[in-house]
């Protein structure tokens, strides 16, 4: 289908149509003037023009505590499966988010689909919106400024119009109904343009090409930047909460006063934490801070890179805006890169 252009007035219209069929989550202003994204009644509290929030859209497909069944001991034991989701679309959601949404989708796809996860991700639509970076993202340097899969609709702001793309059956029937205009060849020249800002405005680099990133860590785990990294981290875990890619949870069980009934619970978890790999008899596997930042670093830009075939980290910049020891992964990764320089491996 062609490009489509919408004015206010057809964003107003779609999400108006939106609005009557299912739930729509959607950035909008919360107190002291930041952003976050949350269920919307009208598109006057759309924020399209945002950088970023604060959360990640993961709350809405994976809940910061979600129960997972409830149980009865007995003579035998019962058990009832909780399952819950309903029809929803997340409205404006960046290139970034988009790709860290797929990353889930891989994950809880892996070993036969998550039940809780899948119902309501089946039931979830996504309308992307283009932005421009501020200073802490490198969307560039991570493969995720641009995206092509993963939405029904995508929207670009060019002056004060959007021009749409369509990327499912579903998002084209629904763009049909909509007021506009065909896109025309200035509509096109500004899609380029802005993908050229977009790209260029970026100061914050990875000094590497990303498809050879995981070679970087070959042979490095006991570089000095992982240890001189850590002398300033504080364990809180603030850059796994609010990290869109970050997957793992904890699962507890909540037994009621009469020692029969209860509820199964996961609850989100971060390998950062002190606690994260502590097992049976108290032994804990990665007790040094150096260790769990080392261990996060892998995860997003070797293991699950060489695994997936993607790098688990978006370029958000949501982990450095939000830690409190200015820890940024940009800076790490690049302090990595120049001791392999120095070592085995500089023709890697």
């Amino acid at each position: 289908m062609a490009l489509k252009v919408l004015d206010q007035a057809g964003i107003e219209a779609l999400f108006q149509r939106l609005a009557r069929e299912m739930r729509v989550i959607g950035p909008t202003i919360k107190e002291r003037d930041f952003t976050h994204f949350a269920q919307l009644e009208s598109a006057d509290q759309l924020q399209l023009d945002y950088t970023t929030t604060v959360m990640p859209l993961k709350q809405f497909l994976l809940p910061p505590r979600e129960d997972l069944l409830n149980f009865k001991a007995g003579d035998s034991l019962e058990v009832e499966p909780i399952v819950e989701g309903e029809p929803t679309v997340l409205f404006g959601v960046h290139p970034c988010d988009i790709h860290a949404i797929d990353c889930q989708d891989m994950v809880y796809r892996e070993n036969g689909a998550d039940p809780h996860y899948f119902a309501r991700r089946n039931l979830t639509k996504v309308i992307g919106i283009d932005c421009l970076p501020d200073e802490w993202c490198f969307c560039a340097s991570m493969g995720t400024a641009r995206v092509d899969r993963g939405y029904d609709l995508f929207l670009t702001p060019v002056d004060s119009e959007y021009i749409c793309e369509v990327g499912t059956d579903w998002g084209a029937e629904l763009l049909e109904d909509m007021p506009g205009r065909a896109a025309e060849a200035r509509d096109l020249a500004a899609l380029k343009a802005h993908m050229d800002q977009k790209i260029s405005s970026q100061s914050r680099k990875i000094e590497c090409d990303l498809s050879r990133l995981p070679l970087y860590f070959t042979g490095f785990e006991e570089a000095e930047t992982w240890k001189t990294t850590a002398e300033r981290c504080y364990s809180c875990g603030t850059c796994n909460l609010v990290c869109p890619t970050c997957v793992c949870f904890d699962v507890q069980d909540e037994v009621e006063m009469d020692l029969t009934t209860g509820v199964r619970r996961r609850v989100w978890d971060g390998c950062m934490l002190p606690d994260f790999a502590v097992v049976a008899g108290g032994e804990n596997f990665r007790e040094d801070p150096y260790e769990r930042l080392r261990h996060r670093f892998y995860r997003k830009y070797a293991y699950l890179f060489t695994k997936f075939g993607k790098p688990f980290c978006c370029g958000c910049g949501r982990c450095v805006r939000q830690c409190l020891a200015d820890i940024d992964p940009v800076e790490v990764i690049n302090s990595l890169l120049a001791e392999t320089e120095k070592g085995d491996y500089a023709n890697v």
